[in-house]
């Protein structure tokens, strides 16, 4: 007996009847996967590429104190967006969808902002690229030869090991990745929630939607200040984590140039724009609202 391929279209919800198709319970199962993968990916060891000890891009200096560490990186990719999101619902959603917007916007930036982080991490061990301060971490041996490649493991003198790993995970920038996910999709729900792309709108919404952005690009431009990190890994990282974001967004939420772009697809809640400007609802003969 064949199975029913409609079953990929709502995951779970199709065993259960489809009750749950409009609040994503396989999704939510999917994310808790993902959160749970992310473990066994973060602790793998990065592949230990060679490397020609006078090569320049690899000689930079050690930053023991960095601008933005990894602590405030998850405070302004993940725990930020999930602020900004709830004040924003508490000050403009209207209370006939509000519980499902905040669920369906909360699930979607946790999503995206995981699987860019599984995505990231994976891409970086497997490259193994070195960071622009792989030499401090190494603290190679003297009278190594020159234009000559040698293997880390046999060269390198620093007992610590940790430091020294994290050296082959250059290749894309996580912090870049993971800015550009979390503020990348805060970007389009405010965009979104504020009809930024609306022509009416004024540039104070596209202003205000458009900052975390800005951060995200400041987040991932200290990277390369720190020399954690080559220019061409902050580029890839940010576009890596901008494309989590984008595509993510879309699956829960229309274009934000769309009609009514600060309802989710599956919301089917009576909540219109006229209702949002104005709180009453348009006579069903109205067919000019906007």
């Amino acid at each position: 007996m064949a199975i029913d391929r409609t079953i990929f279209l709502n995951g779970l919800s199709n065993l259960t009847g489809g009750t749950h198709s409009r609040w994503k319970v396989g999704d939510v199962i999917f994310l808790v996967f993902l959160i749970i993968l992310n473990i066994p990916v973060y602790f793998a060891k990065p592949f230990e590429r060679q490397f020609i000890i006078n090569d320049p891009t690899i000689a930079h200096p050690y930053a023991e104190v960095q601008t933005v560490g990894d602590g405030m990186l998850f405070v302004y990719s993940l725990l930020l967006p999930t602020v900004v999101i709830i004040s924003v619902w508490i000050l403009f959603t209207d209370r006939r969808h509000r519980w499902y917007l905040l669920y369906i916007s909360l699930l979607g930036l946790y999503v995206t902002f995981f699987s860019n982080l599984l995505f990231t991490t994976f891409i970086k061990n497997w490259i193994g690229r070195l960071r622009p301060d792989f030499l401090d971490r190494c603290q190679p041996m003297d009278n190594l030869p020159l234009n000559t490649l040698l293997n880390p493991s046999e060269v390198c003198t620093t007992k610590n090991t940790e430091r020294l790993l994290e050296g082959f995970r250059t290749t894309p920038s996580g912090h870049s990745s993971e800015s550009f996910a979390g503020l990348g999709f805060l970007y389009y729900w405010l965009s979104g929630q504020f009809l930024s792309e609306y022509v009416q709108a004024s540039l104070w919404a596209k202003f205000v939607s458009v900052l975390p952005l800005v951060g995200a690009s400041v987040i991932a431009l200290s990277r390369t200040q720190d020399y954690r990190h080559h220019f061409v890994d902050v580029l890839i990282g940010s576009l890596v984590g901008f494309i989590f974001a984008t595509y993510i967004y879309k699956k829960y939420f229309p274009s934000i140039d769309s009609e009514y772009p600060f309802k989710p697809l599956q919301d089917d809640s009576d909540v219109f724009l006229s209702h949002e400007l104005h709180h009453q609802r348009l006579p069903q003969s109205d067919d000019t609202a906007l």
